[in-house]
C-alpha cells in the first residue's frame, strides 16, 4: 500500500512581509550562482518519534547572497529532494519502497521554475517514512540532498543539508504509553486527535497519577478560570499580559492544590456513560467516585467540549450529586 506524502508549502520574505518567492520561466541558477544557497533541514514537530509513525521533516532553500536564486521544483518531490540516513555504526538506511518506484519508473518529471530573491525562503515539510526505510527503532543521523535541477542520474549537481539525530522509539499502542515514554524523555507532549469520550477519560486519568503536563493537554483553563464570578469580571477588566499572568497562575494554583477546584481532585474511579457530539460541541457523562474511609461519594459529571483546529478541548463542566455508597 502506497503511503500519503504529507508536504506543506512554506514561502515567506524577512522584513517586508510579501510572498518571498516567484514562479516563472526562467532558465538556470541566477548570477549569484550556488554559493549564494543555504540548503538545511529541521524536525518540524520536535516531538518523540515511534516505529511506524510519520517523520515530518522541514527543507528549506535560503537565498543568502545579493542575486535572484532560480532552481527547478519538481511536482513530485522525490526528484528534488533525497535523504542518507545511518545507523550510529555507519549503516545506510535502504530507500523506502515508494522512492525507489518513483526514482525508477518512465514517467516523466513534471517541474516549475522558482525564483528568490535575496533573504527569501522555500521549505517543504516531508515524511521521511516516504524517503527511507525504518525496520526497527534505534538512534539514526539523517542527512538531506537537494537537486536544483532535478535528479538526472548520479552527476546531477546537488547540495547536502546539515545533519540531525534521530531517535526512533519502538512502536506503541495506545496513547497512554506515548504519554509514559514522552515523560520519561521529557519531550513536549503533543496534542493526539481522540474522540471527545477519550479525551475525558484521559484527563481525569492523568489526574488519579497526578501527571500535570498531560491533566493540562485538553483543558482550556481560561474558559475554566471565568466559570468563577468574582475573576470573570477581573478577568475582562485586565490588560493583556494581566490576563495570561491569571492564567498561569490558576495553573499553578491547581497543580500545587491550593485551590480545590472541583475538576482537579482525585476521583478514586470513574465510568464514561454517554457522549454526544456534533461538528463542533460535545457532551460526556461521567460518573466519578470519591472514596472515604466511612462511604463512597458519587458525582456525575457533565463535561461540555469544543472542537480546537482539530482536536476536542474541555472548556466548562457540570457537577450532580448522585448520593453515597
Amino acid at each position: 500500500m502506497r503511503k500519503t506524502i504529507t508536504i506543506v508549502l512554506v514561502l515567506f520574505a524577512f522584513g517586508n512581509g510579501l510572498w518571498g518567492a516567484n514562479e516563472g520561466n526562467m532558465p538556470g541558477p541566477s548570477a549569484g550562482g550556488q554559493d549564494a544557497q543555504q540548503f538545511s533541514i529541521r524536525f518540524f514537530d520536535q516531538k518523540v518519534y515511534f516505529l511506524g509513525e510519520p517523520i515530518q521533516v522541514e527543507a528549506v532553500i535560503t537565498n543568502t547572497g545579493t542575486d535572484t536564486l532560480r532552481f527547478k521544483v519538481a511536482d513530485n518531490r522525490f526528484f528534488n529532494l533525497d535523504f542518507d540516513v545511518r545507523t550510529t555504526t555507519n549503516v545506510g538506511l535502504d530507500h523506502a519502497k515508494e522512492f525507489t518506484i518513483a526514482r525508477n519508473s518512465d514517467q516523466p518529471a513534471f517541474f516549475r521554475e522558482m525564483s528568490l530573491e535575496p533573504g527569501d525562503k522555500y521549505g517543504v515539510v516531508i515524511d521521511l517514512t516516504s524517503y527511507a526505510m525504518f525496520s526497527s527503532p534505534g538512534e539514526y543521523i539523517l542527512q538531506a540532498t537537494f537537486y536544483p535541477e532535478l535528479f538526472r542520474g548520479a552527476d546531477s549537481s546537488s547540495l547536502k543539508s546539515n545533519r540531525l539525530a534521530l531517535n526512533v522509539k519502538p512502536a506503541v499502542v495506545t496513547a497512554e504509553e506515548k504519554s509514559i515514554v514522552q515523560a520519561e524523555t521529557g519531550a513536549m507532549l503533543a496534542r493526539s486527535v481522540l474522540p471527545p469520550d477519550e479525551v475525558v477519560s484521559w484527563t481525569i486519568g492523568a489526574r488519579q497519577k497526578s501527571q500535570w503536563e498531560r491533566f493540562f493537554l485538553y483543558l482550556d483553563l481560561e474558559s475554566l478560570l471565568r466559570k468563577n464570578p468574582d475573576k470573570d469580571r477581573s478577568f475582562r477588566n485586565s490588560t493583556e499580559a494581566a490576563r495570561r499572568q491569571m492564567v498561569d497562575q490558576f495553573r499553578q494554583q491547581l497543580r500545587q492544590v491550593t485551590i480545590q477546584q472541583d475538576i482537579s481532585v482525585i476521583p478514586t474511579s470513574f465510568q464514561v456513560l454517554k457522549t454526544s457530539y456534533d461538528s463542533a460541541e460535545a457532551t460526556v457523562q461521567v460518573l466519578e467516585k470519591f472514596k472515604y474511609p466511612d462511604y463512597t461519594e458519587l458525582k456525575q459529571f457533565t463535561y461540555h467540549l469544543k472542537k480546537s483546529d482539530r482536536y476536542w478541548i474541555i472548556h466548562d463542566y457540570e457537577i450532580r450529586n448522585q448520593g453515597t455508597e
